[in-house]
């Protein structure tokens, strides 16, 4: 038998019921980190400005033009967060 997680998720601990743009721009953020070669996360640094990466994806995500695929993105993502 595989072990079994012994705490909550982040998701249950925070309290997230959906998915929202900011926590998408979150994850993306995340997955350019662990993609890259630095070592630390950092909100801004030499190798990597997190912070502005995420403010960008937050933009896009929030355009009025994007809107229709925002929708769909959250909705397809909102099936799967009682997975979290």
């Amino acid at each position: 038998e595989e072990p079994k997680a012994t705490r909550c998720g982040n998701a249950r601990i925070h309290g997230m019921s959906h998915v929202t743009r900011a926590s998408i721009a979150y994850v993306a953020t995340q997955v350019r980190f662990a993609l890259s070669s630095a070592t630390i996360f950092s909100r801004t640094d030499m190798e990597m400005d997190s912070e502005t990466f995420y403010i960008s994806v937050l933009e896009v995500l929030e355009d009025p033009e994007e809107q229709d695929e925002v929708k769909e993105l959250l909705t397809w993502w909102n099936q799967y967060v009682v997975l979290l």
